[in-house]
């Protein structure tokens, strides 16, 4: 969110969060945004256009918060999948946001398509480095990678019945939920380690 963002804006964007979160983008209803930020309609049309335009601002930001607490490093590469694992877990409105995106749009309208291109271009050129520095099984394609990498980290998250079917027990416990980052980011080491 921008740091200029009056109080009104930042209420706004907080209950479209929670909005979008529960409803989606066609199930969301401005009027139930409005009321939640204590904020007339014509202020979310005024400083964020239509409800297409206000998801879009929503997602990036959730998205750029995300940025700003978990980095793909290439010398922290398995790491990366347990801090992605415990951002998703301890923020459930942005699994549901994405999940909703790929609902809702195809893959070339989602918002910010070419922005969080680059973004992820930038995670995948770390991946390489770590191939160069010998951290990661250069014959791997980092494209590839990248897209395991984040599968690995947020499944259980996107599918909590399928993992509960699975493990035999809720996998939300904070005891289920260490199991299952250490599980991951062992498990990114191990994959990804060159053969010797």
């Amino acid at each position: 969110m921008p740091r200029d963002a009056t109080p009104t804006k930042r209420r706004i964007l907080a209950a479209a969060v929670a909005e979008f979160a529960e409803y989606g983008i066609s199930g969301a209803r401005v009027d139930r945004i409005a009321a939640r930020a204590e904020a007339n309609k014509r202020a979310i049309y005024d400083h964020f256009g239509d409800k297409q335009e206000l998801f879009g601002i929503v997602l990036a930001d959730q998205l750029d918060r995300l940025a700003k607490m978990v980095e793909l490093r290439a010398d922290r590469i398995p790491e990366f999948v347990g801090e992605l694992f415990d951002y998703c877990a301890e923020h459930p409105e942005l699994v549901r946001l994405v999940q909703w995106e790929a609902l809702s749009l195809p893959a070339n309208q989602v918002p910010g398509f070419a922005e969080r291109s680059t973004s992820y271009q930038a995670k995948v050129d770390a991946i390489a480095e770590a191939q160069r520095l010998g951290r990661v099984d250069p014959q791997l394609d980092p494209r590839r990678v990248m897209l395991l990498l984040i599968g690995m980290a947020e499944w259980t998250l996107y599918v909590p019945q399928l993992a509960t079917m699975i493990a035999g027990a809720p996998t939300n416990s904070a005891e289920q939920r260490a199991d299952q980052r250490a599980f991951l980011v062992t498990l990114a080491q191990r994959l990804l380690e060159p053969r010797r």
